[in-house]
């Protein structure tokens, strides 16, 4: 009994005095930026190991042992200080900018890092450099704006996509663009089937839902560093969109509207009607009085100046515990085209809730619907700016009587902007929620739901003047995306030197793509609307599909004393996409970075600020395939009736084998900081090989099928990115910035097995009847034949054989490797002058190294479509004796029938600079906001897009097309593609 008594004497006593040697501090960390609070904050106990983070809001708790009384508070940009503990249980603490190493936070795969700790590769851009232009989706905004990313305007119609490769193009006939991400929810792209019909070959924007006005920044991923935490869909790059978000404190009202009017940059030449009949009477013998003497001007007519207007409303703020941020748009875009008109709705309610210092909650939900009274784009009669150039210059839109007439192949444009329906809608609605609970100290648990529903509708009705007893078409399509992510985080510093982070997490996403389509022809008034009233139904279908993928990811991350940096990310992707024998899928990377500045070597140096090696090597892969490549499919419906019965038949072979385009990526990054931070530059090396390439490989016939869908092919991509953003200038009221992007690129085919070969044995894959895939080149290589002018002895025109001789004989057998589509340097310059409140900013944008093979031309240059068609005006200059250093050849010439034949005459070196960005911003001064008692800030501004475009194009023929869209096969082709729009616009900014 009196050993129990003692024993509990001494442990009462050992409590005592465990209580009387510990106690507990907390507190909270913030900043003048971040008011209510920093997370991430290292909190140590000074001379020991016990230390901890800050929370999400900034707040601390940390029990500190005997004999310690000194509390040290560091984070990476801030000075670092240290607080004496005395007798005070709350210590809350304001940490100073460090301007020596003071660096934003950048948006990385599941979470943020701190820019210069970070050892992924990211070209970021935050809302001061988006607002500045008029832009109608957000990839615009990349333009010469990231190295390393290549952005193309495929169309000048609305709502036209833009073409993204992010280090070049990864993939033959698998997706070529970036993952978008949005909030965390990876957007529906349309890779289970497209989401219309495309009016033409140019598909409509993936992001033309979401409004440039609602983003506060966005982050390109490049290296494998960076993407593989995204696995199996970031072998071509990740674009990470983060939206505004409320702040605690005052309520705030941001009214933002601007107006304007958009031209062509270009408008292409083409013969009048006194022209036409000058040249038909040359050709013919007959003279101009017998032809046609009255004419229409149909180019004049679809041309049209176009309107712009935005009005964005939001507003936001908050109380300690909840923040808000809600905004509602309305975008107009009447095009330069005849009948092109779009209408953009948009909504977003942004909010968090902090439930306690350990359980917060967020949402994110944005709602929009576009309404597209659209036009095909090019290459189609129906194409307004593409038959307007091919309609004969005589074609009359009216009849004596002022009714439209009925043209025919080329149908009558006036009527066919004022009488059919082309209408395409679309509804959106992108939203995720989450819940944030701190488990521990240094480990908090996230489960995040997000969801991408889009519905499109598109609705055709062509009147009986365009189509012979009219025809109706009506497509609705639903692609319903929801995924849950839950991941554990956790952040740790041990004493001052040693930093651990961790990531853990498991996603789930499935998306169910639902497509029903009628067509019919036969109304019997163009009064009837509906497909319903059409007498022969021609389509009726109703088809879905459906994709499943189930991902493990993990992510370490580990510095010693913020110089030394290491970093290791892992993923595996289950996809119903691919066989049952490669189903799964592991990527990985690993990344290490080497801060030299703090070194001791570089303390003292004068010009240095901060200086950073990073290195990285790693995998990603691509799954944009088709849902179902990978199985045994068999064809039913009307294609499988046999003798008038129902039946199915076999259309594809299975491959359980099928699996992942993989890119493996080397990465080497310097970054540095100079002159008392006004000159940044961060210089990338980097190689992307990638296997596996999937190619439809030619199988006996007696297999009863043509090609066989394999993992065979592998490319590589190598450049170089360099940023360079500089202070020039700055004094009390004049400053100037400069930033460069310049990104170098070389793309190459290295095996095509099983792929056809050429003349010359090289294995191939065609793209078009222009370029191709070739083992040893370009992935867009223009193969073409090469025209070597106009005799000006014999006035026949001329091409070069195989051995390199002049002929007048044009045969395929004699194409040769022309170039390649694809630029081999692109980039951007930007200057931004600010003085007393104005600021001047010009963005030039460049590409060089690039062909473009404009195929309309194969149109406009032939004189066998004389009477067919109108034609471009230097047929005039044909040969006489008179003229021998003509453009055409001799009209009774042998040659007449072959010259419009295709041939490097349509090709074009596609180099150009072109002003993207011209803003003149005033920003009233605070003094005078002060006195309207209401006015918190005011910018009035005026803007150019694309003012100005520097190349040795001729007239009329536009640098900046794809008229393939995405097509990674057929790049840089034009078949009459719209010419980007040149606008003009005026707006106001206020903030209430």
């Amino acid at each position: 009994m009196k050993r129990v008594l003692l024993s509990l004497a001494f442990s009462v006593l050992a409590v005592i005095s465990v209580m009387a040697q510990s106690r507990t501090v907390t507190g909270t960390v913030t900043s003048e930026d971040e008011p209510n609070g920093i997370p991430g904050v290292n909190v140590s106990v000074k001379g020991t190991m016990v230390g901890t983070i800050t929370a999400i809001d900034g707040t601390y708790t940390l029990s500190i042992p005997e004999g310690s009384n000194v509390l040290s508070f560091s984070f990476v940009g801030f000075e670092t200080q240290e607080k004496m503990i005395d007798n005070q249980s709350q210590i809350d603490v304001f940490l100073m900018p460090d301007v020596k190493t003071l660096g934003e936070v950048v948006v990385v795969g599941y979470g943020t890092q701190s820019a210069k700790m970070s050892v992924q590769s990211i070209s970021s851009l935050d809302n001061s450099q988006i607002e500045r232009m008029p832009i109608f989706t957000a990839q615009e905004a990349l333009q010469g704006q990231a190295a390393g990313v290549q952005l193309t305007g495929t169309s000048g119609v609305g709502g036209a996509q833009q073409n993204i490769r992010i280090r070049g193009v990864a993939s033959l006939t698998a997706g070529g663009s970036p993952l978008f991400v949005v909030d965390g929810v990876p957007l529906n792209d349309g890779s289970s089937g497209n989401y219309s019909n495309e009016s033409g070959a140019v598909t409509l924007n993936p992001l033309m839902e979401l409004n440039p006005n609602e983003i506060e920044s966005i982050s390109v991923l490049k290296d494998a560093s960076a993407v593989a935490i995204y696995g199996s869909r970031g072998a071509n790059g990740v674009i990470l969109i983060k939206t505004k978000k409320g702040t605690s404190g005052k309520s705030t009202i941001n009214v933002d509207f601007y107006r304007g009017v958009q031209t062509p940059t270009t408008v292409r030449p083409y013969m009048s009607l006194d022209q036409y009949n000058q040249y038909r009477s040359a050709r013919t013998g007959d003279p101009v009085s017998s032809f046609p003497q009255t004419g229409f001007d149909w180019p004049d007519a679809v041309i049209e100046q176009g309107k712009i207007s935005n009005l964005n409303v939001s507003a936001s703020g908050g109380s300690d515990n909840t923040t808000y941020f809600i905004s509602g748009t309305y975008f107009m875009q009447d095009t330069y085209a005849l009948g092109n008109e779009l209408d953009r709705f948009n909504g977003r309610l942004n909010m968090t809730h902090k439930f306690s210092e350990k359980a917060r909650f967020g949402a994110n939900v944005g709602l929009a619907k576009t309404f597209n009274d659209r036009i095909n784009s090019d290459n189609s009669t129906f194409a307004p700016l593409t038959s307007a150039f091919l309609h004969l210059p005589y074609n009359q839109p009216f009849d004596e009587n002022g009714n439209y007439t009925r043209l025919g192949f080329v149908p009558n444009l006036l009527a066919l902007a004022d009488l059919a329906q082309t209408e395409y809608i679309t509804r959106r609605t992108t939203a995720n929620t989450y819940f944030e609970f701190d488990i521990l100290p240094d480990l908090t648990f996230k489960t995040d739901w997000g969801i991408d529903q889009i519905q499109t509708e598109e609705t055709m009705r062509y009147p009986d003047i365009i189509e012979p007893t009219g025809q109706g078409y009506k497509r609705i399509i639903q692609d319903y995306k929801w995924l849950s992510t839950n991941t554990l985080n956790y952040q740790k510093y041990v004493g001052n030197d040693h930093y651990l982070g961790a990531l853990l997490g498991y996603s789930y996403e499935q998306s169910d793509y639902a497509s029903m389509t009628v067509e019919g022809s036969g109304f019997v008034s163009d009064k009837l609307p509906n497909v319903a009233s059409a007498a022969t139904p021609t389509i009726t279908s109703a088809t879905g599909t459906g994709w499943r993928l189930a991902s493990y990811f993990a992510r370490v991350n580990y510095r010693y004393k913020d110089k030394l940096l290491f970093e290791g990310s892992a993923r595996r992707d289950g996809s119903s996409r691919f066989g049952m024998d490669n189903r799964y899928g592991n990527f990985w990377a690993l990344s290490g970075g080497w801060v030299l500045s703090e070194e001791k070597f570089l303390q003292n140096n004068s010009f240095l600020d901060f200086l950073k090696v990073n290195a990285s090597y790693g995998t990603a892969g691509n799954d944009r395939v088709d849902n179902f490549a990978s199985l045994g499919l068999y064809q039913a419906g009307s294609l499988g009736d046999y003798a008038g019965s129902p039946g199915i038949y076999p259309s594809q072979p299975a491959n359980p084998t099928l699996g992942w385009e993989e890119s493996a990526q080397f990465d080497f990054t310097l970054y540095a900081t100079m002159f008392n931070n006004k000159l940044d530059v961060e210089a990338s090396v980097w190689n992307k090989r990638t296997t596996g390439l999937l190619l439809d490989v030619p199988i006996p016939y007696t297999t009863g099928y043509a090609s066989y869908a394999q993992n065979a092919g592998v490319m590589r991509n190598r450049g170089i990115d360099l940023m360079i953003n500089s202070l020039n200038v700055q004094t009390s009221g004049f400053e100037w910035r400069t930033i460069l992007n310049v990104g170098f690129l070389e793309n190459e085919v290295l095996e095509l097995p099983g792929a056809s070969e050429d003349n010359e044995g090289r294995r191939f894959v065609q793209g078009s009847s222009s370029q191709r895939a070739i083992e040893g080149y370009s992935v867009n290589t223009f193969y073409l034949v090469r025209y070597n002018g106009i005799n000006p002895e014999t006035g026949e025109a001329e091409w070069l054989n195989g051995d390199g001789e002049p002929t007048t004989t044009y045969s395929t057998n004699d194409r040769e490797i022309i170039g390649s589509a694809i630029p081999r340097i692109s980039g951007g310059l930007t200057n931004t002058l600010s003085y007393k409140g104005f600021d001047l900013s010009a963005l030039f944008t460049f590409t060089q190294g690039n062909y473009i093979m404009f195929d309309d031309l194969r149109f406009l240059y032939n004189p066998n479509n004389l009477n067919s068609f109108n034609l471009d005006p230097q047929l005039l200059d044909y040969w006489t004796e008179d003229n021998p250093n003509s453009f055409a050849p001799r009209l009774d010439g042998t040659t007449q029938s072959n010259f419009g034949q295709r041939s490097t005459i349509h090709i074009r070196k596609g180099d150009h600079i072109r002003l993207r960005n011209l803003s003149l911003t005033y920003n009233v001064p605070t003094e005078i906001l002060e006195r309207t008692k209401v006015l918190r800030s005011a910018r009035i501004y005026g803007m150019a897009q694309n003012l100005l475009t520097f190349s040795n194009l001729e007239e009329g023929l536009e640098p900046e097309i794809s008229g393939n869209g995405s097509d990674n096969q057929i790049q840089g082709e034009s078949f009459f593609t719209p010419a980007q729009a040149k606008s003009f616009t005026l707006g106001v900014s206020l903030g209430f």
